[in-house]
Parts: C-alpha cells; structure tokens; sequence
C-alpha cells in the first residue's frame, strides 16, 4: 500500500510539473565569424545564460503542456565586441503546428540590428517596472510580439494580452534604450513592430493570421478547397496594409517567413486560382517577382 501511495504521489509530482512548463521551446545560436581573438568564453556563457533565461522563465500565468510549447528562436551574429558593448545582427524566428500534419508554419523571420552591454557570467533578470538594459527589454519585447503573433493564428486577435505586454516594454524604453525604441528611428526596430501591429490601418495582420493559419492551413486535411480559398482571402488583406504602408515591416515579415509557402500551397492548385494568386503577388512584391513564377512552373 506504501508503494501505491508513492506512485500516486510520484505521478502527481510529474503533473505538476506539466501544468507549469514554461511557455517557450527556444534554441539561442550564435555567430562570431566576425570577432577576431581565440578567446570566446563570453559568447558562450551569453548563449548558455540567454537559453536558460527563455525557457525557464514564467512569462504568463497560462498552463502549457509539453507540445503546447512556442517554437522559435533567436540568432546573434556578433559583429563588434568593445568594451563589453556587444554590435550585432539579431534574427528571430518563430513558428506554429499545423493541425493534422507533422508540417509547422513559419510565422516571424525577421532581422535587425542590436547593440547591448553584456559580460561574461551576467545573469538575466526580468522586472517589468524596471527595464534598464537594451538586451533584457529587446529580448522580453520579442517573446512577448512572438507569443502575441501564435495567439492570433488560433483565435480572433487570441494575442492581445501579449502585444500589451509588449507597448508595456516600448513605453518603458523609449527615450532611454537607444534607436530600437525611437519613433520613425527605422523601419524594423521594435517601436516601428508595435506601432504596425497597433495601428488601425495595419491590424487587418491579425485578422489574416486567423483567417490564413486556422480557417486555411488547418482545415487542409479535412476540405482542401474551402482551406486554400480562405488562404487566397487571407492574402487580399495584404493589399490594405501596402496601401496604407508600404513600408511595413508586417508586409516585409509575410514575404521573408509565408511566401514560399504560399507558392507551395498553389502549386497544385487549379490554373484559374494560381494566376488569380500570381498576380495578386507580384502585384504586392514586385522585387519577389521571379521568386512568385514559381507558382506557374509546377
């Protein structure tokens, strides 16, 4: 009867557990080429501490079981070291399942540029009322704007709590934090990110993710002709953020991280449906055009 009670109390224990995994899977990469020297101990403890501080830390009060977890991920391409003040190009990446197959759907694939202070043995440490280093406020912005961006592919603006966490970190580290935080400073720097996902004339990304992500990708095992003209609709709603801001970095994200699967999703698909796409593509990336003639080669 002891053993028993162990057991039970054991499996218990393991189901605890569960219910508080962490919310993200994320993989830390980083890049030196660039930095000369033989010494790369710092960049090591950088990686191993910033790995440990994404996938421990409690970033919600949502339980997540083991194949709920966000997959994404986080490449630094060291381009400067001085002083401990580190120059990099920072790439992020994120991406969801999709139901009913072993395929996952990239999400975000973006790049931008960071500079931050970091020394070797430095700990990570989140306080929401005070974000005082550019390396912790750019880090927490992004896996807020990541799980934000997960939510939404699941349910109707399923994100909101996340993007406010997120403006939360912008209010703080404006004027503070240097260019990623300024107004108009640059196109993909994380004030121009949240101000693309806030703004009126953007949000239709939201709706599109939905639309695109479970009433289109979803649905492919069960109806593949209702899920892919959800997709096609999904796509027109990209034409709206173009006219009210080309400059995007919403429209640049959906090329760099869906384009080509979007390409993949049409390939097969009647000749009326891919020109109607083809065009609706080239129409929105110009640059992407033989890129897009893939479409018509299949």
């Amino acid at each position: 009867m002891r053993k028993n009670l162990l057991i039970c109390i054991l499996c218990l224990l393991i189901e605890s557990l569960c219910l508080k995994a962490q919310e993200l899977n994320c993989r830390v990469q980083i890049n030196t080429d660039q930095i000369g020297g033989t010494d790369k101990a710092v960049y090591e403890s950088f990686k191993n501490n910033l790995t440990e501080f994404l996938n421990t830390q409690h970033w919600t009060e949502l339980t997540f079981g083991r194949q709920e977890k966000i997959d994404c991920g986080f490449m630094f391409i060291f381009q400067k070291t001085e002083d401990n003040v580190h120059t990099v190009e920072l790439q992020i990446q994120s991406r969801r399942p999709v139901f009913n197959a072993s395929y996952v759907s990239p999400i975000l694939n973006l790049r931008q540029s960071l500079e931050f202070e970091y020394q070797e043995g430095q700990t990570l440490e989140y306080n929401p009322n005070n974000i005082s280093d550019n390396l912790t406020a750019t880090i927490v912005f992004w896996v807020y704007f990541i799980m934000g961006m997960d939510f939404d592919t699941f349910s109707p603006k399923g994100g909101e709590f996340f993007f406010q966490q997120a403006q939360h970190i912008v209010t703080q580290a404006q004027g503070s934090l240097g260019d990623n935080w300024k107004a108009h400073a640059d196109d993909n720097n994380c004030w121009s990110w949240m101000d693309a996902i806030t703004n009126e004339t953007q949000q239709v990304y939201r709706q599109l993710a939905y639309q695109y992500h479970r009433l289109g990708l979803d649905m492919m095992y069960d109806n593949m002709e209702e899920a892919r003209a959800n997709v096609g609709k999904a796509l027109t709603l990209l034409e709206t953020i173009k006219n009210n801001d080309a400059r995007s970095p919403l429209l640049s994200n959906f090329s760099d991280a869906k384009l080509d699967e979007v390409i993949q999703i049409y390939s097969k698909a009647p000749q009326k449906e891919k020109d109607a796409i083809y065009d609706l593509l080239v129409q929105l990336y110009p640059g992407q055009s033989g890129r897009i003639e893939a479409i018509k080669e299949n």
